[in-house]
């Protein structure tokens, strides 16, 4: 069986759990949901349980519930 392994350091886990949930919440905040700080506590949260892949499947979960930056315009109809 085949075993695999990713370890961080305290300090340098915390600095990079802390910049991915600040980036998260600036995005978030910039595409105006209403939901940003908690998508950056769960990013954070999910940093540490379990590791790395808990902060992983927020992230995808996020990018795939994120406003679009630039709406599709819609038609008015009868123009």
């Amino acid at each position: 069986m085949v075993s695999v392994a990713i370890s961080f350091s305290g300090p340098f886990a915390l600095v990079l759990a802390a910049l991915g949930a600040v980036w998260i919440y600036q995005d978030a905040t910039k595409r105006e949901m209403e939901t940003a700080d908690m998508w950056a506590v769960g990013f954070f949260v999910g940093f540490f349980v379990p590791p790395l892949i808990g902060a992983v499947a927020v992230l995808v979960y996020y990018m795939q519930k994120r406003e679009p930056r630039y709406p599709n315009p819609q038609s008015v109809p009868g123009q």
